[in-house]
């Protein structure tokens, strides 16, 4: 079965009659980020295959301004993909032993600590911050004490 018939299944399932949108929200938020451009594709497709009720709208222009926005999305979350593969990379070209690494970990981490402090509705920071403790635990550098300001 291809995934985009898994997906329209799913989502075939989500828009029953007892169902919430905001269900089927939820179970797009949940999977893999990568999977979310073909879940939009698997919608488009239910959507066309029901757009004949409706015959003062352009299928041809719906279809062209929803193939385009998918692709926008699409493109939007392999950029996010390459350019934390390219700090990742750079990161452990410059980072070649413990002392410089320690002072790159505790500047990065105060620089997160006080965007947080500075802004703590910005979710982006915090998920940054989460990401930086799962590195420090991952290489062994973590130390609850140095994030007590925010958490």
């Amino acid at each position: 079965m291809s995934r985009i018939l898994k997906f329209k299944e799913n989502i075939i399932s989500y828009l029953g009659e007892n169902e919430q949108d905001a269900d089927l929200m939820s179970w797009m938020n949940a999977q893999p980020v990568l999977d979310r451009p073909d879940i939009l594709r698997a919608l488009n497709s239910l959507l066309l295959e029901n757009f004949d009720i409706k015959p003062d709208l352009d299928r041809e222009e719906v279809l062209a301004i929803v193939d385009e926005k998918i692709q926008e999305f699409e493109e939007s979350i392999l950029d996010n993909k390459l350019h934390e593969s390219l700090f990742k990379m750079e990161m452990e070209a410059r980072i070649t032993d413990e002392e410089t690494f320690g002072y790159y970990l505790d500047f990065t981490r105060q620089e997160v600590k006080t965007r947080i402090v500075s802004n703590p509705e910005n979710q982006e920071n915090w998920d940054l911050a989460h990401k930086i403790i799962q590195m420090e635990k991952d290489s062994g550098f973590y130390n609850p004490d140095n994030w007590k300001a925010i958490i």
